[in-house]
């Protein structure tokens, strides 16, 4: 079985390459902003990741 952390990262990929605003916003984050962000996909549901990637444009 895949590691909780490793199936929400892959989540998080395949939902930002289908939201191109998100995707945006997540090329333009600082390393640390970007770090922050992986924590908090490491403890996010898959189910709740699209909520996570809609919700980029508010900040990290």
């Amino acid at each position: 079985m895949m590691d909780n952390g490793i199936s929400s990262a892959m989540a998080f990929g395949a939902l930002l390459r289908d939201n191109p605003e998100a995707a945006r916003i997540y090329d333009t984050c600082t390393p640390q902003e970007k770090q922050r962000l992986l924590l908090r996909i490491e403890s996010t549901p898959e189910e709740q990741m699209a909520d996570l990637v809609s919700s980029l444009h508010i900040g990290l």
